[in-house]
Parts: C-alpha cells; structure tokens; sequence
C-alpha cells in the first residue's frame, strides 16, 4: 500500500467531512451527522454502544449531546488527524481529542479524556462519507514494564 496517494481535492474533502463531524461535537447538535455517514455505516464508542447506519448514529449522538453529563465536557482543543489513503477510493482517518468535564452518568467527574477515532472513508456518488467509525479512550499501558 505504499505509495498510494489522495489528491489535495479528494484531502480537502475528507477535511471538510471531519470539520462537519468535529463542528456536531463541539456545538452538541447533531444536525446533518447522518450525511456523514454511509447508509450502512458502523459505528462503535468507546463504550461498547454501537449503531448501524447514518441514521441511527445521529439518533443515538442528538440523545448524547442532549444528556447534561457528557454536555458538560468540552474540547481541550482541535482535535489532531491522520489521513491514510488505501486506495483511490479508501481511505482511512485517526483522531484524537482531549476532553474534559465530562461526567459519568452518576454525575461524578470524569478525569481527561484523552480519545482516539478510527474512521473508514469511501468516495461515494456524492462525495466522501464515513464507512466505519470506531472510538477507544487511552488509558495508561500496564501491559509492559516501563521502559519496555
């Protein structure tokens, strides 16, 4: 796979769809999410909950952003990504974004958090939309000594 490059378009255009998806988190409106998405599009957080479909995934973030808990966080800054291009019509973003103030569901503070994305995108007919899109929150590494 080495070698395969996007155009400064087809980048500029996976730019835009994650500066839309970055802009519904930042504002907690999930307003146009589902465009964003393939209509058979997975969708899994850093929780375990998943979703099928843009639909589905807008549904499920209105009633996330909507909730007091997780609107209580914000954005410790832009988030970083990583463009990989699979193919001409693959491609591949890593986020990641920090986030503090958030709560859990009981109310009690969340410490930062600091969540990574992995997102799948496929050029459609009408443009770049997010095929696969998987979220994981860093924890500390205790799988190997320090130094290893």
């Amino acid at each position: 796979m080495a070698g395969v490059t996007g155009s400064p378009q087809d980048e500029e255009a996976i730019g835009e769809v994650m500066a839309r998806l970055g802009h519904a988190f930042g504002s907690l409106s999930a307003d146009g999410v589902a465009e964003l998405y393939t209509a058979d599009a997975d969708w899994t957080n850093a929780f375990g909950t998943s979703r099928t479909g843009g639909a589905q995934i807008a549904a499920y973030l209105a009633g996330l952003f909507a909730d007091r808990h997780f609107a209580a966080g914000r954005p410790l800054g832009p988030p970083t990504a990583e463009i990989r291009f699979l193919s001409a019509d693959v491609a591949v973003v890593k986020t990641y974004l920090e986030r503090e103030g958030q709560q859990r569901a009981d109310g009690s503070a969340m410490p930062v958090r600091r969540n990574f994305s992995l997102k799948a995108l496929v050029r459609e007919a009408d443009g770049w939309k997010i095929a696969s899109d998987m979220y994981m929150d860093a924890h500390d590494d205790s799988t190997l000594p320090s130094g290893a």
